[in-house]
């Protein structure tokens, strides 16, 4: 897949996105009962420009495009990401297993050692043991 070419301001520009929604996540979730539905659909048509801006960072990524500054804030906002999986699920129905598809797209994170920390509900288990049952050994 040929990517097309963005300058080093718009890779900032989408990374302060992502970077803006992933931490007002919390807030998000804390508000989500209360709000109407066009209240709703707004963060939706913003979740939307922002997961199509996530995936172009993972393809920018794969390609050795971003800088190692941006790479690492790519792996921090990832990992905050995941670690608000549940919020997530609430807000958006974005299940952990449906957040993992930046792995495919190209995350910093699969080159890391730390632990990541994740809430996973009991639930979702089942599916993701399937999935895994599934998948080749590395």
């Amino acid at each position: 897949m040929q990517i097309q070419q963005y300058t080093s301001d718009q890779i900032d520009t989408f990374l302060l996105s992502y970077q803006i929604f992933v931490t007002d996540l919390a807030e998000t979730a804390a508000e989500w009962h209360s709000l109407d539905a066009d209240e709703r659909s707004d963060y939706d048509v913003d979740l939307i420009q922002i997961w199509s801006n996530r995936l172009l960072l993972g393809s920018h990524f794969k390609a050795g495009k971003l800088t190692a500054r941006q790479a690492n804030r790519l792996a921090t906002l990832d990992r905050q990401l995941l670690e608000q999986s549940t919020v997530m699920r609430l807000c958006f129905g974005f299940d952990l297993s449906q957040l993992l598809v930046i792995f495919q797209w190209g995350t910093p994170l699969a080159e890391s050692v730390q632990p990541l920390h994740l809430e996973v509900e009991p639930v979702l288990l089942k599916r993701m043991a399937s999935v895994f049952a599934l998948s080749p050994a590395p």
